[in-house]
C-alpha cells in the first residue's frame, strides 16, 4: 500500500488572541515559522521512504495556512526526485477554472508528471469565500463547472466551454501538459452523502479528509460502487487522509490527546461550525446549518462530547481516523481501517492541533522506520462490504 504524507501548518494555540479580537500585537509565534516548520516536515518524506507529498488549501486564519497547494508541491518537487504529489483538496470554487488548469499543468510539468492525485472539494468556510468575494450560494455550480473546463482543457488540444458563471472562448493551454492523462487523475471530497452522489455520478473517485467515520466512509464507497455500476463503471477505491501520532509507548501516546481535542476545536472555528448562522439560507449548505453551538463552549465539547448536555452535533476529526498509539497498534489500526473502507492509499498528516513541532517530527521518523515498511507490504484490496449493493 502506498503511504504519503501529508504537510499543514498549524498556528493552534493563536485562536485565543484570534477570538478575543487582539490584533494589536502579533501571534507569539510567527506564521512563517510554522511554515518552516512544515517544510522540514516536507523534507523527510522522500529520504524516510514515504510515497508521495500532500498539501490541503486554507487561508486567512491559524488553521491549514496553505494558501496555494500547487504552489508548495512545486517547492516539493523542487526538493525531491520520484515521490508523486496531490491535493487535499484544491477548493475548485476559488479559482478561475483557466488558470487553474494551466497551473496544474505547470506543475506537472516541472514534477515530471509526479502529480498523481488532484484532489478537488467546494470548500465550507464563510470567511474564505467572503474574503475572494465568492458567493457560497455559487459553490456548487463553479465546482462543477470548473471540473468540467479542467476535464476539457486536459482531454483535447483545444477547447471552449459555454457555462452559466464561466465562458471561455476557444484556446489551447500553453504550455500544455506533460502527462496526457490528467483528466484520469481526479478524486473528490465531499461531507454529505448528496454532494458524494453528485460527484459519482461525475466520474469521480472520493477523497476522505478524516471528517467522518471510518465505517460510513466503508458505507459511502458501497454507495458511490452502486452508482458506479448503475452508469457501466468499474468499482473503485478512495484515497483516505488520515491522522497519526506514533510513540514509544501508550503513556506517550495519551499525550496527544490535548493536541486532538485543540484540532477539534480548530476544524469548528475555522469552518464556522459553532454558528448555524453562518450556513443558514446558503443552498447547498444545509446540512450545516442543522448544527448549533457556541464559540465559547467549543473547547469543553472537544474534550467531553458534550454541549449544554447533549451529545455534540458539531464535526471534527473522528476517532476512527486517528491513528494515535505505539508502532503496533498504528500499524493495527491503519489495517482495520482499510478493512473498514477499501482505500487504496493513504496520506498521514503527522502534526495537528497545538502539536510541538519536535514531537511531530520525532513521532514521523519513528513511524518511518516501524511502521512504513510493513504498510509497504500489505495488501489493500477492494473488500465485498464495499462492492455495489445487488
Amino acid at each position: 500500500m502506498k503511504v504519503n504524507l501529508g504537510l499543514s501548518s498549524q498556528s493552534a494555540d493563536d485562536w485565543d488572541r484570534v477570538l478575543a479580537g487582539d490584533f494589536s500585537r502579533p501571534p507569539a509565534i510567527a506564521d512563517w515559522r510554522w511554515v518552516e516548520a512544515m517544510m522540514a516536515m516536507g523534507d523527510l518524506a522522500e529520504p524516510l521512504g514515504f510515497d508521495g507529498i500532500w498539501a490541503p488549501e486554507h487561508f486567512g486564519s491559524p488553521y491549514g495556512m496553505v494558501p496555494n497547494p500547487l504552489q508548495l508541491l512545486t517547492y516539493s518537487a523542487g526538493r525531491t526526485g520520484a515521490i508523486s504529489l496531490g491535493t487535499f483538496v484544491i477548493v475548485a470554487p476559488w479559482w478561475h477554472p483557466v488558470r487553474l488548469a494551466h497551473q496544474i499543468a505547470y506543475l506537472d510539468i516541472l514534477s515530471n508528471g509526479r502529480l498523481t492525485t488532484i484532489g478537488l472539494g467546494r470548500g465550507v468556510a464563510k470567511k474564505e469565500f467572503d474574503a475572494l468575494g465568492v458567493p457560497r450560494e455559487q459553490a456548487r455550480q463553479r465546482f462543477n463547472e470548473t471540473l468540467d473546463i479542467l476535464t476539457l482543457a486536459f482531454s483535447t488540444p483545444r477547447f471552449a466551454y459555454d457555462g452559466e458563471i464561466f465562458q471561455v472562448p476557444e484556446m489551447s493551454l500553453r504550455p500544455a501538459p506533460k502527462s496526457a492523462d490528467l483528466h484520469k487523475r481526479f478524486f473528490g471530497s465531499a461531507a454529505t452523502r448528496d454532494s458524494l452522489e453528485i460527484l459519482t455520478r461525475k466520474g469521480l473517485v472520493p477523497l476522505f479528509v478524516g471528517n467522518k467515520p471510518i465505517e460510513q466512509a466503508g458505507e459511502d464507497v458501497r454507495l458511490v460502487n452502486t452508482i458506479r455500476a448503475e452508469l457501466g463503471l468499474a468499482p473503485c477505491q478512495p484515497k483516505n487522509t488520515l491522522f497519526m501520532y506514533c510513540a514509544l509507548s501508550e503513556a506517550d501516546a495519551e499525550r496527544s490527546q490535548e493536541w486532538v481535542v485543540r484540532a477539534n476545536m480548530d476544524v469548528n472555528l475555522h469552518y464556522g461550525f459553532a454558528d448555524a448562522s453562518n450556513f443558514k439560507g446558503i443552498a447547498g449548505y444545509e446540512a450545516y446549518a442543522e448544527r448549533e453551538a457556541a464559540a465559547t463552549a467549543l473547547l469543553s465539547e472537544a474534550v467531553t462530547g458534550k454541549v449544554e448536555g447533549k451529545v455534540s452535533a458539531l464535526p471534527g476529526y473522528h476517532a476512527s481516523n486517528l491513528m494515535i498509539g505505539t508502532p503496533d497498534t498504528v500499524y493495527a489500526k491503519i489495517k482495520a481501517a482499510q478493512e473498514a473502507c477499501s482505500f487504496q492509499e493513504i496520506t498521514l498528516v503527522t502534526h495537528f492541533g497545538n502539536m510541538p513541532h519536535e514531537d511531530a517530527m520525532k513521532s514521523t521518523r519513528l513511524f518511518a522506520a516501524e511502521v512504513l515498511p510493513a504498510l509497504h507490504r500489505m495488501e489493500a484490496p477492494l473488500h465485498a462490504a464495499a462492492l455495489p449493493l445487488a
